[in-house]
């Protein structure tokens, strides 16, 4: 079995946000959003969810599937993800944590349901077909994959700005981010967090990537041309709070 992992170590670039990510995603209506995909889940199958972070959409979806495998790069999101599912006697014996990443991994088996939430977004349009290659080798005939940010709306370009603050005890965390557009579906985001103890700033922590944009017509195209083809209707569906923009793709596996 290979994960597609890389033989030699590298920097975490979550060593320090595993915690403010739970914190900032805390509310109902945060993205990726939980309910989206757990609703998706085919009672009784194997999953298959790539990108796992922190848990946030697994230990909802272990809930419906048979089992769970969670594969993810981050050491540090790793270890958040295991100690949810050590205080989660049920679901111990169906999620298997993995180390691996995208866009190319074998993990030798197939699943009955792949998707993937908040990960579209790292990685590059260049590199679709080798994920969505490696998506359909893992999923059965029939199988379901679901994914997130598939967007119409331009790639981001801000000034940096306060996007959510928390309160815990005396201390105030606040997420505040920028955005540089590079390009039409490229953009440097940077995101900021700072820390607070009774009004008195004593950590900043920022980070920095890439953000790529994908848009629905080029993503449906793609996944057709591995064999993925709208679940029903034309594919797109609902997963973000603004109307005009569905944000997500369902599809499905023919069956032989």
């Amino acid at each position: 079995m290979s994960n597609g992992a890389a033989p030699t170590a590298f920097s975490d670039p979550y060593a320090f946000t595993p915690g403010y990510y739970d914190l900032f995603r805390s509310g109902e209506d945060a993205l990726p959003s939980v309910s989206f995909f757990a609703n998706l889940t085919p009672p009784d199958v194997d999953a298959l969810e790539i990108g796992s972070g922190t848990g946030r959409l697994a230990l909802a979806v272990a809930e419906r599937a048979r089992t769970l495998t969670c594969l993810e790069r981050s050491p540090t999101m790793r270890a958040v993800l295991i100690s949810k599912l050590a205080q989660r006697p049920d679901l111990r014996s169906k999620v298997t944590v993995l180390q691996g990443t995208a866009p190319a991994f074998d993990l030798g088996r197939t699943f009955g349901y792949v998707y993937m939430g908040g990960v579209l977004e790292h990685v590059p349009p260049a590199e679709r077909p080798t994920l969505f290659a490696a998506i359909a080798a893992h999923l059965e005939p029939g199988g379901l994959c679901v994914m997130d940010t598939v967007l119409r709306m331009p790639a981001p370009d801000l000034e940096e700005r306060v996007m959510d603050e928390q309160v815990l005890g005396d201390c105030r965390y606040t997420l505040s981010a920028a955005a540089e557009r590079l390009g039409p579906d490229l953009s440097r985001l940077r995101q900021t967090y700072r820390t607070y103890v009774r009004g008195e700033l004593i950590a900043t922590e920022p980070t920095e990537r890439l953000h790529n944009m994908h848009r629905p017509e080029p993503v449906l195209k793609d996944l057709a041309a591995v064999g993925l083809h709208p679940a029903e209707g034309d594919g797109l569906a609902q997963a973000t709070p603004l109307p005009d923009d569905p944000g997500a793709v369902v599809v499905r596996k023919a069956a032989p």
